[in-house]
């Protein structure tokens, strides 16, 4: 009910404001049509504030101190309009009353009864049988109203719910709700009742209209066979919401059938001066722990955090402790150990200038079950390509210091070093006629404190030296196709071929004599060509508002390099991205190995969003690996029905590594009920049920499976 009674106590103001006006302000007898315009106090910025009142007939009553405007009568301040058959003011008492048909609109919202009694003297309104629909998708009723400040009211024997309609599937119903405009609805002592059952209470239940996305409670019943019958569930809170600081997260409370019981919070905060960040905390007793310790007491703890500490400076840090090394998987295997299976700590420093980086970076090992290169710290400062001096030459510096030390999962063995490396290029930026050309050359030292075999302490020098050639043309055709859905108005073809020459001798120290932490201690000798030819097609196209508009149409880049020591092609591919429709796409790549004479990797990838249909079809392809195709498809039937499927096929193994099929029923046109199976070779089988409300349509648990399309950008060397 939140913009309910912001609006009736706004309107009933306007009414008590014309009372205080002369009498000549009102017509004494009626006519066909009334208007009636008078002025309020002025406002804070010292314009004045026009009030309106229009109806087929408004009268002043001097003897009784009354306005009565009746037939249609409507009352007009600012964004808020009171609509009614008839509305009476008592100039003497302060009271109003509206009747018949009344409505109350303001900023979208609206509110409908057959009569309103308003005191504005006591500041307290009886409604009676009004029905009220409060942005977003709120709905209510009252029989009294308390306005406790002009942010503030209060609605007493009430009710609020997301259905529509007098008798609603579900409603939390409360003798008071505190309404707070543009801010929240609290709810004390409240009841929920489900088709006018009362199933629940809660002492405190708290809706944010910022943050209108989904239910305060959310329950995930299922069964698959690693945790039998299970019950997931997260309950909403709200710490701090203000303009300048919000925090708010989930209270999870979990029951798994053959792992117990299970508990935690997660929080997710900002701040205009603190940054953002989330914090996790997650605790089970399991009753079938990992082999390997037998441990019961599983948890994770996880901080992350980023925030400015100056205008070009960025603090990101993340710790991630954990109880075993599998402890995210078996508990957060969708929501976090697909996406991220390495868990990291460390803490960034990073200026970033027009003329400079400079970041610093401490990374530790918290969890001795995982291999971890420590950095603490590494210091990174790169200036860039800039002029040298007022030469047509640009100067590039890189300066890498890094203290390193490799400890390795469950074991004593450790690497360690210390490394300072510099990496030095001057190029020069030149045309001949339309073909840029820049010729660069370039040295690196690298010093290490110890050599692989921790005898003496040596510096690997290297030269790098090349040139980059490129050039661009492109061509318009007077090629116009309004057929099959296709609106191209003209197509531009744009050509950019370009080549790069690279050598780099045997450095001075060989790699197999350094200790290996990342690609600085790999580097090798290296001669070779890169060519690379990029096709562009573009049109234009007609928008919604009839306006021609630029649109790429396809993509194609072809590459190869060709090795001059060894007189092969390496590094062979090409990258296609085509868009025929705005709303269709097909994006491939293909990596081709030419000692083994076969492909090595290859993706594909097809989708479709139109309207309530989706569709998207890839394949992955890594040579004597996998041959994956996945599929996922969504279709919104109509109004109340939807259905969604995704596969996973192995050609390797010739076996479907997961299905997954979800069914959602809207009922009532209130709620929705997801029935989801889903079927993992390595995993079972599991099924569950989610409730979601129409008007709070997400859900914070990522269970589902769906389709992603990586594009994976051609790898063309260090």
């Amino acid at each position: 009910m939140l913009g309910f009674f912001k609006r009736l106590f706004a309107s009933f103001l306007i009414l008590f404001l014309i009372n205080t006006f002369s009498s000549t302000a009102f017509p004494e007898t009626p006519d066909a049509f009334s208007s009636l315009k008078a002025k309020s106090k002025k406002a804070a910025d010292g314009k004045i504030v026009p009030i309106q009142v229009h109806g087929d007939a408004v009268e002043y009553f001097q003897e009784e101190q009354k306005a009565v405007g009746t037939g249609h009568v409507s009352v007009e301040y600012e964004d808020v309009t009171l609509k009614a058959d008839k509305i009476t003011v008592f100039m003497a008492t302060k009271e109003a009353i509206a009747e018949g048909n009344v409505t109350l609109t303001q900023k979208g919202s609206e509110f409908k009864g057959e009569r309103v009694d308003y005191n504005f003297g006591t500041k307290v309104g009886n409604v009676s049988h009004m029905n009220a629909f409060i942005e977003p998708h709120f709905y209510g009723k009252a029989q009294r109203v308390e306005r406790i400040s002009t942010s503030h009211y209060r609605t007493v024997n009430s009710y609020i719910t997301t259905c529509c309609g007098d008798s609603p599937f579900y409603r939390v119903q409360a003798q008071e709700i505190d309404i707070y405009p543009d801010d929240r609805v609290v709810a004390k002592n409240a009841l929920l009742l489900i088709k006018g059952v009362p199933v629940l209470w809660v002492p405190y239940l708290v809706f944010y209209f910022i943050d209108f996305d989904r239910f305060p409670v959310q329950l995930i019943p299922g069964k698959n066979s690693q945790w039998g019958f299970f019950l997931l569930s997260k309950w909403r809170y709200n710490l701090v919401n203000t303009p300048a600081l919000q925090s708010k997260g989930n209270v999870l409370l979990d029951y798994r059938e053959k792992r117990g019981f299970g508990g935690g919070v997660e929080n997710f905060y900002r701040g205009d001066k603190i940054g953002h960040g989330a914090i996790r905390a997650y605790y089970a007793d399991d009753e079938q722990p990992p082999t390997e310790d037998n441990d019961s007491d599983r948890y994770r703890a996880q901080w992350r955090h980023q925030s400015k500490l100056t205008k070009s400076t960025t603090l990101t840090a993340e710790f991630n402790k954990l109880s075993d090394s599998a402890v995210i998987k078996d508990f957060f295997f969708r929501e976090e150990y697909e996406r991220d299976v390495f868990p990291d700590n460390y803490v960034s420093i990073i200026t970033a200038k027009p003329e400079y980086t400079l970041s610093i970076l401490d990374r530790e090992r918290l969890n001795d079950f995982f291999t971890v290169v420590e950095r603490s710290p590494e210091i990174h400062f790169d200036t860039y390509n800039r002029k040298f001096v007022d030469t047509p030459f640009y100067l590039r510096q890189e300066v890498l210091a890094s203290n390193l030390n490799q400890e390795f999962a469950d074991s004593d063995r450790t690497l360690n070093a210390v490394r300072l490396d510099t990496n030095t290029t001057l190029s020069y930026a030149g045309h001949l006629g339309a073909v840029s050309v820049v010729p660069h050359v370039g040295t690196r030292q690298t010093y290490y404190s110890k050599d692989l075999a921790s005898q003496r302490d040596v510096v690997r020098g290297t030269f790098d030296g090349g040139v980059d050639i490129s050039t661009r043309f492109y061509k318009t055709y007077d090629v116009y196709i309004n057929a099959f859905g296709l609106d191209y108005n003209q197509i531009r073809h744009i050509f950019t071929p370009s080549a790069s020459y690279n050598y780099r001798p045997n450095p001075t120290v060989a790699r197999t004599t350094l200790p290996q932490f990342d690609a600085i201690d790999a580097i090798d000798k290296r001669h070779f060509i890169r060519f690379n030819f990029e096709n562009k097609l573009q049109t234009k196209h007609h928008t919604g508002s009839g306006k021609l508009e630029s649109r790429e149409l396809a993509r194609v880049i072809p590459f190869f390099d060709a090795d001059l020591h060894t007189g092969r092609l390496e590094n062979v591919g090409i990258d296609v991205e085509l868009r025929p429709y705005s709303w269709m796409g097909i994006e491939a790549d293909v990596a081709y190995n030419t000692r083994l004479d076969k492909v090595e990797t290859a993706n594909a990838d097809f989708f479709i969003t139109k309207g309530d249909f989706r569709i998207g079809l890839g394949q992955r392809y890594v040579l004597e690996s996998s041959s994956q195709t996945t599929l996922e498809l969504r279709w919104k039937i109509n109004e109340e029905w939807e259905v969604k499927f995704y596969e996973r096929y192995e050609f390797e193994t010739d076996n479907s590594e997961e299905f997954e099929a979800t069914v959602s029923k809207l009922f009532e046109d209130c709620y929705y009920i997801d029935f989801t199976y889903n079927h993992r070779e390595t995993y079972g089988d599991t099924f569950y049920f989610a409730f979601r409300l129409k008007a709070f349509p997400q859900t914070s648990f990522g269970l589902r499976q769906s389709y992603n399309r990586p594009k994976a950008a051609p790898q063309q060397g260090v």
